[in-house]
């Protein structure tokens, strides 16, 4: 794959200045100097994302027929329809990257009047073979009037695009008054990412940062920034862990590798501590459009 275009500045603040966190094959992750935002310097072009998130490259394709991978998917959609649910009324709602629409089946069947946008062709043809509502692109391509949407949901989505910034404010004129964003997206100060960073360089791997497909890695304090340089208030982070069998692999692999075992062994209670003690591995997010703010 060839490199796309630098970032000559941080994709939050327009800082200039950074400093390398991590090199894995090509893709060199830095830190921002001046708001801490870590993200892929060298980032694949738009065109090479696009061909990343389809079946030809292997993306996703375990949820056309892979039970115990649509099984999970659903099982997540419930996790996060529970806890909206707890604070927001029903209404209309979009899903930002909906995949294969496992999240707005279950919004519907709780009574959201629910739409999506999927980059992925592949998993949109997926979910509107469900009957689902689903537009294939990104939140620019979604064509509703200001203040639409209720609610806006964004799943593991910010940190693959290369302008966090323009997304979240294009969502906060996309929602009402009243309405919540919500979203999630991993951690790059939890427990086990920063302790598995420690060893990485002996190991050769590092897990967490996922390159090329995680453009930014966002932590508590840079999540919050970027939301209220979008024009958001009302912040609330949840600290949580992703599932151990994707960051550790399932227990069969584990079994056959016994590098992998050792690695989990010694990382998997570390990733169940961090959301205990305020540091998990990935983030719940949920914000309000300010009225009076604009984006900055």
């Amino acid at each position: 794959m060839s490199q796309g275009p630098t970032f000559l500045s941080c994709p939050v603040c327009q800082a200039h200045a950074a400093e390398e966190v991590w090199l894995e094959e090509q893709w060199q992750l830095v830190r921002c100097t001046d708001c801490s935002l870590v993200y892929l310097s060298n980032p694949p072009s738009e065109d090479e994302l696009k061909s990343l998130y389809s079946f030809e490259s292997g993306f996703h394709t375990q949820l056309v027929d892979d039970a115990a991978s649509i099984e999970a998917a659903d099982h997540a959609a419930q996790d996060h329809l529970s806890m909206i649910l707890a604070t927001t009324a029903t209404g209309s709602l979009l899903d930002v990257g909906c995949s294969s629409g496992s999240f707005l089946a279950a919004a519907n069947s709780a009574g959201f009047s629910a739409q999506g946008v999927e980059l992925n062709p592949d998993t949109a043809e997926l979910a509107r073979a469900k009957g689902l509502h689903v537009n294939t692109g990104t939140l620019t391509d979604v064509h509703e009037a200001p203040h639409s949407f209720d609610a806006i949901t964004m799943w593991d989505i910010v940190e693959h695009v290369p302008d966090p910034i323009a997304l979240l404010s294009h969502a906060r004129e996309l929602l009402s008054e009243d309405g919540w964003l919500w979203l999630t997206t991993p951690n790059i100060d939890g427990l086990f990412p920063q302790a598995s960073l420690r060893v990485a360089s002996s190991v050769g791997k590092w897990p967490h940062p996922e390159p090329p497909y995680h453009l930014m890695q966002f932590s508590e304090q840079t999540i919050t920034d970027a939301l209220h340089r979008a024009g958001f208030e009302q912040v609330v982070v949840k600290q949580q862990s992703i599932p151990l069998s994707y960051s550790f692999g399932s227990l069969q692999k584990m079994l056959t590798d016994p590098r992998r075992l050792v690695y989990a062994a010694a990382f998997a209670p570390l990733a169940f501590l961090g959301p205990l003690v305020g540091r998990g591995d990935t983030m719940l997010v949920a914000a309000k459009p300010s009225p009076s703010q604009a984006p900055i």
